[in-house]
């Protein structure tokens, strides 16, 4: 299986974004669109840790951040819960960022599923922190295409985020995975383009293209191992 902390973002990443631009749409953990909890009916958990150098394109692709995500999640009978750790590229103030989720999700007709997700996240120095409840339909679009929706809304400021996301699977090992957003939080538009390699069932490798209309360009590359019982 493709391993779920490197798709779209999300729809982890896609989807559990914690803010509104493409570069922070990655997220490792729980991706209730792609790997619905609702799959696995006995206590399950998995962790993973995933690190990410990034560049900027409009800079003759000088180096710009680098990150590391690490994740515990528990899932069972469609609910799940989970933790993420994000350090954070030479802040003044706070070197990580946390984010615990709780949800539950479900199947129904025509392969199609839903998940609904609250996220609270914190720094570790300041006392910043925000709230996140997620909503996202999961669909078939073909035999090898998947798509999912989302909705990320701020009950602090009543604002949300839209997403739709996209993955299908090249072969056995290659996926090519997408994502586009418009978000009412930051007033702009973002994007994903990528592309995912499984070296075996546990070790993936990503490339992918982040960028927003009223930002530059970062191309990134993450490495992510994930294991579980």
């Amino acid at each position: 299986m493709t391993i779920k902390t490197l798709i779209c973002a999300g729809a982890s990443a896609i989807v559990l974004a914690t803010g509104a631009s493409a570069q922070e749409n990655i997220a490792v953990g729980a991706d209730p669109i792609f790997d619905p909890a609702q799959d696995r009916p006995v206590l399950s958990w998995t962790a993973g840790i995933a690190a990410t150098a990034r560049f900027a394109t409009s800079d003759d692709f000088d180096h710009a951040e680098n990150e590391v995500e690490a994740f515990v999640e528990l899932a069972y009978s469609g609910f799940h819960a989970g933790l993420i750790i994000t350090t954070l590229y030479q802040d003044p103030a706070d070197d990580v960022e946390y984010e615990a989720n709780l949800g539950y999700g479900a199947d129904f007709a025509n392969g199609m599923s839903w998940d609904l997700t609250y996220g609270y996240i914190w720094l570790n120095n300041t006392n910043g922190h925000a709230e996140e409840i997620t909503a996202s339909l999961a669909f078939p679009i073909t035999q090898t295409v998947d798509g999912a929706f989302a909705v990320i809304f701020d009950p602090d400021t009543g604002k949300s985020d839209q997403e739709f996301a996209f993955e299908t699977a090249l072969n056995d090992r290659w996926s090519l995975v997408g994502l586009v957003g418009n978000s009412d939080r930051d007033d702009n538009v973002y994007g994903e383009l990528g592309a995912v390699y499984a070296i075996n069932d546990s070790t993936a490798f990503q490339v992918l293209y982040e960028d927003t209309n009223d930002g530059d360009g970062l191309l990134g590359l993450t490495v992510a191992y994930e294991f579980g019982g």
